[in-house]
């Protein structure tokens, strides 16, 4: 066989990285992915290598896990480096991945890693001419890696490229998008997995210009058949009956012009939707669904959907697919824009909830727009009251992959025969949840909650704002190019409050917790830098009302306020003014805050019927906690437990013995220490009684660092000794304490 022209070749990530350095040529488009793309890379990533890890896996049998594939890329070779011609944004974003684990692999402090950072040092950067040289070559994006590389403080420049700003913004986000299992005993085997089990393709072209030929090639020509074709290709083959057909593609081509088909995937969400809130029966069929629709469709048209002849396909498609597809739309408009009667679905597509399955699971096809909108109320509005109580009690630290333990809302709301069906499965629910919003007297602000603080912030703001007859700025609030930020009330002076508060540590907690926190427009916020309560409570005058109420000229003279508000909701004991703002003021306004989460998301107000008595049953509360979706839904959840996939809990710890209530934990850090305990609770208690359920959060808070190995950091001390919440861990599996699953 004569070589071809044109070759492709198979790389490893650590050949990629290692044989090729690449430079991008003048004309190559901005580093332009957003947060939602480098998402879906790293969930795709975490999903697969979750399918093949467990716990107490050695590094070698790695090379047995299954491999994974990236996709092509375009390159030429120019002298020593290649130029890339498409592939920018993938590679772009695992060099920054790399970047982030050999960060995480050297704050574990572990020895054992030291083999494993020095297995990605050499694929970040080389060395040119004794400088640093990264493996993507420009000058521009040196800073931004420098100070990742060294982890140092970094000021973006005013005049600073989109390429250079956007890569600074997705380096700060990775933190928050990498499962925290992967910080733990996982993370060296996931660094071996990355580098030598996930492979592309990289298609050598001869020169620039035969580059862009098949790069236009690739994407412009022979489009391929998506998932949404192949399924519809199968029903409409099944549906025909030899005349209906072409009226069957015209109702098939208005579903897609509903639910705007230009927008990339969005047929597929909406299939994807539609046949879990619809017809899955466990999280194996969740799976499979999110894997390949289309396929779960061929198996399970029959004995899921109720289709066996071509009337039932017919139906389907002209009937149950054309009412639901409107209907989706309507939802789907109403996460962009904020809608009268339907504002949760909104508060939800700002926390990245998917939603859409348990809305479709509710909906019925012959639903009058009055029950549709009833029910679009309640659902939506359940998902964002469990967030927020979820989020306020530390029990989520981003909203995670649908879990099988949500199915079974789904399928009591599919049972649902009407609206006050609905309204009683969702009140049940509710009323068994095991957190309420006592958890806002502990919470505060963290490294990895700050878009939770931010939204949380805004929906107290916005409430008590149109309380007073203000208009509604929510969407103002929530919106990231929108110049509103967190205000911190105590300035970032620890001298001015030692007497008070001792220690740094305790400082800076206070400082972050929710009652010593606000909403504010970016350019007051900015404008008040250091200065003392004293100054910044005049400021704080002519603010929103949460802030202004600090004053107290809002208490005498603001009577939409005192009335509308205060007296109204009985108020009067946490909802006034503060002359000086120290410790016992933070906790005045963390019980204000509280009492507000009780009134914005009280379930009777919202339209729940609870059930006059629930019994709860505690015994698996601490193994089976309430998850919220996020926007895609995993490839690998059927496929883990809790224990088997970072689920191993200090609450599960102590419930096996491995630990037990009242043991003091000891974390080292900068030669400073800090000290917690294991509550009754079985969460890791700080000194300033803030609670996590995990202990990279618990760690984070405490140091103030923004990442940390809490597994690792953390040591509980037995006699003269202190041993690593990891390795207390390590020997529970080892001794079968604790069941894994595969």
């Amino acid at each position: 066989m004569t070589d071809s022209p044109i070759r492709g070749d198979g790389f490893t990530i650590k050949e990629l990285f290692s044989l090729l350095k690449f430079r991008l040529d003048p004309y190559q488009r901005e580093y332009s992915w957003g947060r939602k793309d480098v998402k879906a890379l790293i969930d795709d990533l975490t999903d697969h290598f979750a399918e093949d890890w467990m716990p107490g896996h050695e590094r070698r049998e790695v090379r047995h896990y299954r491999p994974y594939f990236l996709g092509p890329f375009v390159y030429y070779q120019d002298d020593e480096v290649a130029a890339l011609v498409d592939g920018q944004q993938r590679i772009t974003t695992l060099h920054l991945l790399l970047l982030h684990l050999r960060r995480l692999a050297m704050e574990a402090e572990r020895p054992e890693y030291h083999g494993d950072i020095a297995a990605l040092e050499p694929l970040i950067a080389g060395s040119s001419y004794g400088e640093r040289a990264y493996a993507i070559r420009s000058d521009e994006r040196a800073p931004v890696l420098d100070a990742i590389f060294e982890d140092k403080p970094f000021s973006l420049p005013a005049d600073a490229s989109p390429s250079v700003a956007n890569l600074y913004e997705r380096s700060q986000e990775l933190d928050g998008l990498l499962p925290e299992s992967i910080r733990d005993e996982a993370l060296p085997l996931f660094i071996h997995w990355l580098l030598n089990r996930v492979c592309l393709v990289g298609i050598n072209a001869n020169n620039r210009r035969q580059g862009w030929e098949i790069f236009e090639t690739m994407n412009d020509r022979g489009v391929q058949l998506g998932p949404a074709d192949l399924l519809k290709s199968f029903l409409l083959r099944r549906a025909s009956n030899g005349h209906n057909l072409p009226r069957l593609g015209e109702a098939w081509g208005g579903v897609l012009a509903r639910i705007d088909n230009r927008a990339p995937q969005a047929a597929a969400r909406f299939l994807q939707a539609l046949l879990i809130g619809r017809y899955a029966q466990s999280a194996a069929e969740v799976t499979d669904i999110g894997v390949s629709f289309h396929g779960w469709v061929q198996e399970n048209a029959s004995r899921r959907m109720n289709l066996k002849y071509a009337p039932d396909f017919a139906r389907f498609i002209e009937h149950d697919l054309v009412r639901l597809s409107k209907r989706y739309a309507s939802l789907h408009a109403a996460t962009s824009v904020l809608e009268p009667t339907l504002e949760p679905l909104f508060y939800n597509a700002r926390n990245e909830i998917d939603q859409m399955p348990f809305l479709l699971a509710a909906i019925d096809p012959e639903d009058s727009d009055a029950q549709f909108r009833e029910k679009a109320f309640l659902v939506s509005a359940y998902l964002d009251l469990v967030f927020v109580r979820m989020a306020v009690n530390n029990r989520i630290g981003k909203p995670d992959d649908l879990d099988a333990h949500v199915l079974p809302v789904i399928l009591d709301l599919r049972a649902c025969p009407d609206i006050d069906a609905v309204a009683k499965v969702l009140g049940r629910r509710i009323a068994e949840l095991d957190v309420d919003f006592t958890g806002v007297k502990r919470y505060g602000l963290r490294a990895d909650n700050r878009s939770q603080v931010r939204y949380l912030l805004a929906r107290l703001t916005a409430f008590v704002e149109t309380e007073c007859g203000r208009p509604n700025e929510i969407v103002r609030y929530l919106d990231k190019d929108e110049p509103f930020e967190i205000e911190h009330i105590w300035a970032n002076k620890f001298e001015r409050h030692q007497p008070e508060v001792k220690t740094e540590s305790v400082f800076r907690v206070q400082r972050n917790r929710i009652g010593a926190l606000l909403l504010l427009r970016k350019s007051h916020n900015a404008s008040y830098q250091d200065a003392p309560y004293e100054q910044k409570i005049e400021w704080y005058r002519g603010q929103n009302h949460l802030a202004a109420s600090l004053h107290k000229s809002t208490q005498e003279r603001n009577r939409p306020f005192t009335e509308g508000v205060v007296k109204k909701y009985r108020l009067e004991k946490t909802f006034h003014s503060v002359a000086r703002f120290d410790m016992s003021a933070i906790e005045l306004r963390q019980q204000l805050y509280e009492r507000l989460c009780e009134i914005i998301w009280e379930p009777k107000r919202l339209g729940f019927i609870l059930p006059p008595t629930v019994a709860r049953e505690v015994a698996e509360q601490s193994d089976v906690p309430i998850v919220v979706p996020s926007q895609r839904v995993s490839a690998a959840v059927a496929r883990r437990t809790r224990a088997h996939f970072g689920g191993v809990t200090v609450a599960r710890l102590v419930t096996v013995g491995a630990l037990s209530a009242g043991e003091e934990l000891v974390l080292t850090y900068k030669r400073d220490r800090y000290l917690a305990h294991v509550n009754e609770a079985g969460q890791i208690e700080l000194e300033s009684g803030e609670a996590f359920e995990s202990p990279s959060p618990a760690g984070s808070t405490a140091t103030g660092k923004p990442t940390i190995n809490g597994w690792s950091a953390w040591k509980v001390r037995r006699g003269n000794s202190l041993t690593p919440l990891h390795d207390v861990r390590a020997d529970a599996l080892s001794r079968g304490l604790l069941e894994v699953a595969t």
